[in-house]
Parts: C-alpha cells; structure tokens; sequence
C-alpha cells in the first residue's frame, strides 16, 4: 500500500481538474485518484499514463463518490455540476475554497477579436466597461492548488481568489493587438447588448461579467507566491500565438 496521501479530483478530464491532477502528479509528493463520468475518454487515458488511479466518479451518484472518497483527499470542480450545494454541503469535510478569475484560454475560443464590418480592425467584446477584470490560464491553476495542499493548516477554512493580473477590456485587446500585429479595439458592449447576442450562454456570459464588475475579492500577489510561474496574460498569449492563427 502507498505511504502517500490519496488526492481524489472530481473533473479531471476536463480544463481545471486536468490542470490540478497534472500538477499533483508532477509534484511527486501525493497519489492522484482522477475522477470521471467516463473512464475510457482519451483524457482519462492520458492521466492514467501520467500515473493517476482513474476511477468513476460521478456526482449524480451518491455511490459511486463514496467508493471513490476512500481514505483520500479530494478537488472537486464547480463547473462540472453548476450546484453550490453539491460543491460545498454535501461532503460535510474541512475545505478550502478556490474561486478562479476568467480563464485567459477563453481569448482563444469564445472571446477571440472579431474582425469589424469594414476590415479596418478587430474588436473585443466583453461587457466590463472600464472595470477591469481578473484573469488568469487554467494550465497555471493545478500548481496553486498543489501548494495549498502542501499548506493545510494555513489554508483549511479560508478562500483563496486567484488572479494572475486584472486588466480593462481594452488592455486585453492592447496586448491582442501586438501578439497578433492588428488592431484590436474594446467593442463597448453593454450588459444588455451582450445577453441578447443570438449563442448559446449569451445571458450566462453577461451575467458572469456582471458579476465580475462586482470586484469579487481575488488576490494576485498569493497566486504568483503560490505559483511563481504564473503567466501574465501577455505571456499567456506569447506562448499560444498559434492558436490565435486564422484570426
């Protein structure tokens, strides 16, 4: 039997809980039990080959999240059931609450410039309006996590925000323009502009940056001591100029 401690991560297929487990099993100091709806998924496999335990685990059955909670610590992921109640009370257990800024991978999807109706230059649409916002890479949260982990008796009971930097609408099209030599402008949007955009999670997306105008506490001088590597967003967007090809 392993003399390590047992790391139970719900979602660890998926963005976060990847970035979580990966950054456990580097760490070397703890086991890593990968939780998923399904188990024969690539990315199951992947993290399988990293040296994870992957077992099912799924929040809608009680069963199997008691199975899979033995003896172990666990990370779940909010985003993998959209319920505080689950996330928080249904496990009854000493916690330490991560809420994460905006991811910035989400400028290379989603929130990508688009370009203006005459070609002149590109936009961003984001309803912020002059306020800025936190941020920060998902591939940069697992080695947070990992450290606080490593922490226990400073951190169980607190919240930790995290941020790597906050910035306006307009300093992210800023740094956009000079990773991808165009011209990107803030396009201006308003709350109530953006909800009514014909995709899927329009309202969503609004209320989200709404409730980011509110300045939700996020304190990025811990993350970067929590991680120092942490990647500003112009780093972030140094290193996946390739993904932003096509533009």
């Amino acid at each position: 039997m392993t003399s390590k401690k047992i790391i139970a991560v719900f979602g660890a297929t998926v963005l976060q809980g990847g970035s979580v487990a990966r950054a456990i099993l580097e760490s070397k100091k703890y086991e890593v039990r990968a939780l998923a709806r399904d188990v024969t998924q690539p990315n199951a496999q992947v993290l399988q080959d990293l040296g994870a335990e992957v077992v099912k685990g799924d929040l809608n059955d009680k069963a199997s999240v008691e199975a899979s909670l033995k003896g172990a610590f666990m990370v779940t992921n909010f985003w993998d059931h959209f319920s505080k109640e689950k996330e928080v009370c249904s496990f009854g257990v000493p916690m330490t609450s991560v809420p994460v800024a905006a991811y910035f991978e989400n400028f290379l999807g989603p929130w990508k410039p688009v370009e203006a109706s005459d070609g002149e230059y590109y936009t961003l649409a984001l309803p912020m309006g002059d306020v800025p916002m936190d941020g920060i890479s998902v591939a940069d949260v697992g080695e947070v996590i990992c450290s606080i982990f490593n922490l226990p008796e400073k951190f169980v009971g607190k919240a930790v925000g995290l941020s790597a930097e906050a910035l306006t609408v307009q300093q992210y099209a800023d740094v956009l323009s000079k990773g991808l030599g165009k011209e990107v402008r803030d396009a201006e949007i308003t709350l109530e502009a953006y909800e009514k955009l014909e995709f899927p999670a329009a309202k969503e997306m609004a209320n989200m940056c709404h409730f980011y105008q509110m300045k939700p506490d996020r304190d990025i001088k811990l993350t970067h001591r929590l991680n120092t590597k942490v990647k500003s967003f112009s780093q972030f967007i140094s290193k996946n100029q390739s993904a932003l090809k096509g533009i």
